[in-house]
């Protein structure tokens, strides 16, 4: 039957699915070929409770290598038989049946698993397995000589002399790729168990059970190949024999500790436990560990590694020892080092958190995060940046960079720039902790400083939520920066700090102009919503103006001129009072319709450019002259005496009459003030006309009804309210706007804005 060795492709492109690969793997060990009947029937002899020397001796003289097997153990011991014919069975009672028996299967099953070795396969490799083997078969003997339980020793040697049956079966079938996991075990000091599961898809414990189950092993030797990595806890309750698996995995571990042989394995389990589960006590392991090289001796000798005496087992075990030594002596300074940088950066870390407020901006962590990684490398001059996506501001933070110490700096870069110092974080920390920066690092620790790097720079990017990314630049000599290249894990959780800590006050910074802009929105939106209530009220007086004007101004006519009449031939003066009292009062009431109509509809407006100065002039000049106010209580000023406004010249003039009267009418007549006065626009294209009085004020309530229609704080019969009603909409229809400002018992501004033109050059 072929034994050809199977290939497990390396490349990703030709390598089968997980499962695909383990059914070929499996198929191939179905391939190997079965056990000789002597093998299976020392088997057989050998784990039987009832077996005799006599047995032994017919399948030792049934095979011509066993017989001279069995005779060169017989002289190496000196027994006196050299150069004479000595029967097997004198031979088996000179040594001993069970050493007879053991020697026998171990060659045996040797020479057999020795016949599957795959071409490509190192020789040393299997020698340290098969010794691994031996010393275990070994040490669990001794160990079921010393305990209390069923198992035999004879059951115990074979179930320890082919517990690592899958090794020899995977190297045999896939010499190479196993050569390839043994290297990655040693290279990665992992257990080889995980190692050949990630290259094969199944262990040595896997395919060892197959191989046993098609040469129809005993089951209890099934379980041990299977099951003997398991400690005695986890075993399954349908094991046939749990105290073989338990003295295999106690020797296993026993072996593991001395360094005996080959078994991939850097992670031991103290056999102390288990041995003592069996009854063994704890103590008796020194010994029995003491005693596995020279049980091995006669096995190894007529296996063909006679190279391997007690001495030079103990002298390869002291030599492992040592090397692990050393490694993990390696291993632990490189740790201190790693250690001690973590530890620095952590209080980096500590230093940074410990700087920090809740109302820290970015530009805050920026400088927080300079200072604190300068301090980390001894003082060296920092600078902390942070960038976003689709922006080309640059929020920097430096420390100790010039003798102003640590400030922050806001930049606006190009889009290209930006773009490249934003592609130049990546995803943060690279592999090697920090690494040179790039030019553009340089051109930005330049314009951030106001002074160009002296020194080499070296870059920390990081990378957060939300798109942020950033680095941290310093300015030092490669030997202060060496040991933080060396330990790039710690370095990547100093950047993700510093990410976590910018991305934060990023996400603060928004949540609060996230907030200050829904609270416009809300004041905009009930804005909006008084604005529609009064757009309401307008429309309803118009409707109701448009309606009633007809109906009432011809019976106002017809009582008008009626009265009018019957007054010059009326002899009765009483009534002839009566009746041009009734003549005006029409005509007040007809005056009161038509200016209903004009604040429901009025007449589109015809804009005109005209002076801010002689139309409040004028204003003034009438005021003083029509009214009881003196010219000293008003006060005219204009920050732009050139200035003009676009506007209906009427519909001005009825705007500011109706805002001046109704300061005039809130203020006592011997203290009252007014000052007009037209400030600096706010655009070119807008001008503000500011009428302030020290009045009596308005109230919240009254304030927040001022220019509905109709509406009046004043006694009933003392005005019709709607004055500034009516100036409120004369100033939207001449693309103006309208607002009151009031404190009760203190005065009342009011601003009127409307479209501008420059001034006449």
């Amino acid at each position: 039957m072929s034994t050809k060795p199977v290939s497990i492709a390396r490349s990703s492109d030709a390598e089968p699915p997980p499962r695909r690969r383990v059914e070929v793997i499996l198929a191939e060990l179905e391939r190997l070929p079965a056990l000789s009947a002597v093998a299976v029937e020392l088997l057989s002899l050998t784990t039987s409770e009832v077996s005799s020397a006599r047995d032994v001796v017919r399948v030792i003289e049934s095979d011509a290598s066993l017989t001279a097997t069995v005779l060169r153990m017989a002289r190496r011991c000196d027994l006196g038989i050299s150069g004479r014919v000595t029967p097997v069975d004198r031979v088996v009672t000179l040594l001993g049946f069970k050493a007879v028996r053991n020697a026998a299967l171990s060659v045996h099953l040797y020479e057999t698993l020795g016949a599957l070795e795959g071409e490509g396969g190192a020789e040393s490799l299997r020698k340290g397995f098969w010794k691994h083997s031996l010393a275990v078969a070994c040490a669990a003997e001794a160990l079921a000589e010393q305990g209390r339980h069923r198992a035999s020793s004879g059951q115990a040697f074979v179930c320890g002399l082919l517990h690592d049956l899958g090794k020899a079966a995977l190297d045999a079938c896939l010499p190479k790729s196993y050569a390839r996991v043994v290297e990655q075990v040693d290279r990665r000091h992992q257990c080889i168990c995980d190692v050949e599961r990630e290259t094969f898809g199944l262990d040595h414990t896997v395919a060892g059970r197959r191989v046993a189950e098609r040469w129809q092993l005993p089951r209890a030797l099934v379980d041990c190949i299977w099951l003997h990595h398991q400690p005695p806890d986890a075993l399954p309750s349908s094991v046939a024999n749990p105290e073989l698996v338990q003295l295999v995995f106690a020797a296993d571990n026993l072996v593991r500790r001395q360094r005996i042989g080959y078994s991939g394995y850097y992670h031991i389990t103290d056999p102390e436990e288990s041995a003592g589960l069996l009854g063994v006590d704890p103590k008796a392991l020194e010994g029995i560990a003491a005693e596995i090289p020279a049980r091995m001796e006669p096995y190894l000798e007529l296996v063909g590694l006679d190279e391997s005496t007690e001495r030079t087992l103990h002298a390869e075990s002291l030599v492992k020892a040592n090397r692990e030594l050393g490694r993990l002596n390696a291993e632990l300074t490189e740790s201190n080092r790693s250690l001690e940088v973590r530890g620095v950066c952590f209080e980096a870390l500590n230093c940074l958190t410990g700087m920090l407020t809740p109302q820290d901006r970015v530009t805050d962590v920026c400088v927080a995060a300079a200072q604190a990684v300068r301090e980390m490398v001894g003082g060296a001059p920092a600078i902390a940046f942070a960038c976003a996506p689709s922006t080309a501001i640059v929020e920097v933070g430096l420390g100790g960079v010039s003798s102003s110490g640590s400030r922050a700096v806001v930049l606006e870069l190009g889009e290209t720039e930006a773009n490249e110092l934003f592609a130049l974080c990546g995803s943060g920390a690279p592999a090697d902790g920090m690494v040179n920066a790039p030019p553009t690092c340089g051109e930005l620790w330049g314009r951030s400083a106001g002074a160009s790097p002296t020194a080499a720079i070296w870059m920390l990017p990081f990378a957060g939520a939300e798109g942020t990314r950033g680095a941290v630049l310093l300015m030092a000599e490669e030997e202060s920066i060496a040991r933080f290249r060396s330990a790039p894990e710690a370095c990547a959780a100093l950047a993700t700090g510093i990410a976590l800590a910018i991305a934060t006050a990023r996400a603060r910074g928004e949540a609060e102009r996230t907030s200050e802009e829904l609270l416009d929105l809300n004041r905009r939106f009930q804005a909006a919503q008084k604005e529609l209530v009064r757009a309401r009220s307008v429309s309803m007086v118009s409707e109701m103006a448009a309606g009633a004007a007809h109906e009432i101004n011809n019976p106002l006519a017809v009582i008008s001129g009626r009265a009018q009449m019957a007054i010059p031939d009326c002899s009765n003066d009483d009534l002839a009072k009566a009746l041009t009292i009734i003549v005006e009062q029409a005509h007040t009431a007809s005056q009161i319709v038509t200016d209903l109509m004009h604040f429901a509809k009025p007449p589109a407006p015809k804009s005109v450019r005209q002076s801010v100065r002689t139309v409040l002039e004028k204003l003034c000049q009438h005021w003083c002259a029509s009214s009881s106010l003196r010219s000293d209580q008003v006060t005219l000023e204009l920050a732009d005496p050139e200035v003009m406004v676009c506007a209906d010249p009427e519909q001005l003039s009825t705007i500011l009459e109706a805002v001046l009267a109704n300061a005039v009418e809130a203020c006592r007549t011997e203290t009252a003030r007014l000052q007009i006065n037209s400030p600096s626009r706010v655009s070119d294209e807008t001008v503000r006309i500011v009428i302030e009085d020290n009045g009596v004020g308005m109230s919240r309530d009254v304030l927040e009804h001022a220019v509905d229609p109709f509406f009046s704080s004043r006694p009933a019969g003392r005005g019709r309210g709607i004055g500034l009603s009516r100036a409120y909409r004369l100033a939207q229809i001449n693309g103006g706007h309208l607002w009151l400002e009031s404190t009760q018992d203190k005065g009342t501004i009011v601003t009127i804005e409307l479209p501008a033109t420059a001034s006449a050059s």
